[in-house]
């Protein structure tokens, strides 16, 4: 196998663990949200809601068509990346009316920039 090979599996690895980790802390976050009382801005409450399951779906995608070796990975990588970081907006945003929001909005971000790197390796 070759070193670049080596690399480019090495990137996949990370992308793919960082994916599927946000994916579920996506889904967590999201999923405790539902029905809880607010006391703030429901419109933010209900993007956040929104993007966590939205990231969620397209970091288990991304995770997929990685674990498969899809030729389009890097292209669905760098949308995974885009919607990564607008999650983590919305999570920091909301971080201070629910827990689970700042360890999502970490995760969302250490995903986006793990998408980056695997793109920029596998160019």
């Amino acid at each position: 196998m070759s070193k670049d090979r080596l690399t480019q599996t090495k990137h996949y690895q990370e992308c793919i663990a960082a994916c599927f980790a946000c994916a579920q802390t996506c889904e967590t976050c999201s999923d405790d949200m539902i029905g809880m009382d607010h006391h703030g801005d429901q419109k933010l409450m209900a993007e956040c809601i929104r993007l966590c399951r939205e990231c969620a779906d397209i970091c288990v995608l991304a995770g997929q068509w990685m674990s498969r070796g899809s030729a389009m990975s890097d292209r669905l990588c760098g949308l995974c990346a885009d919607i990564c970081d607008a999650c983590a907006e919305v999570c920091e945003q909301h971080a201070p009316h629910h827990a689970l929001c700042g360890p999502c909005a970490t995760e969302c971000r250490r995903c986006a920039e793990l998408c980056r790197k695997m793109i920029h390796a596998a160019a």
